[in-house]
């Protein structure tokens, strides 16, 4: 089991998820090398998916411990499981808001000029009601005789 990191969250995905999750203590790591790979990989590479993971791993791994009590001093075990908890769900909602390809809202027709871009596109298609759709210069005027 390996830890190690460079200082540069830039220089690779390992230690990007490193820097996400504030694993970045040698003296007290918290997930090993090949475990943020193996995140890294089922992820497609996604550090920020990783790192959501790698935390909730890391809240897994606090859950499973107890509180502790000895005279004044104290280790709250709950409080850190529930801190990665929270930075888990933070970065899973960072990762799915940027960079996904998520489909950007659009509102056409805002401006004049989207306007004529929009219609001089030939493949564009036709809509099937138009403003101007009863306006028949060629259609005669009802008569009381015709009844039209």
């Amino acid at each position: 089991m390996v830890w190690s990191y460079s200082g540069d969250p830039g220089s690779s995905d390992k230690d990007s998820v490193r820097f996400y999750v504030g694993d970045t203590i040698k003296a007290d790591p918290q997930v090993n090398d090949e475990e943020i790979e193996f995140l890294l990989t089922e992820e497609g590479g996604n550090a920020l998916r990783a790192a959501s993971r790698t935390a909730g791993m890391i809240a897994a791994k606090y859950a499973r411990q107890v509180d502790k009590s000895v005279g004044g001093l104290s280790l709250s075990a709950g409080r850190r499981q529930e801190k990665y908890e929270r930075l888990a769900q933070s970065l899973w909602t960072r990762a799915n808001n940027i960079g996904t390809g998520l489909p950007t809202p659009y509102a056409g027709g805002i401006s004049q000029a989207d306007k004529n871009t929009n219609e001089a596109d030939p493949d564009r298609v036709v809509p099937a009601f138009t403003r101007t759709l009863m306006d028949f210069e060629e259609t005669p005027a009802p008569t009381p005789d015709t009844g039209l």
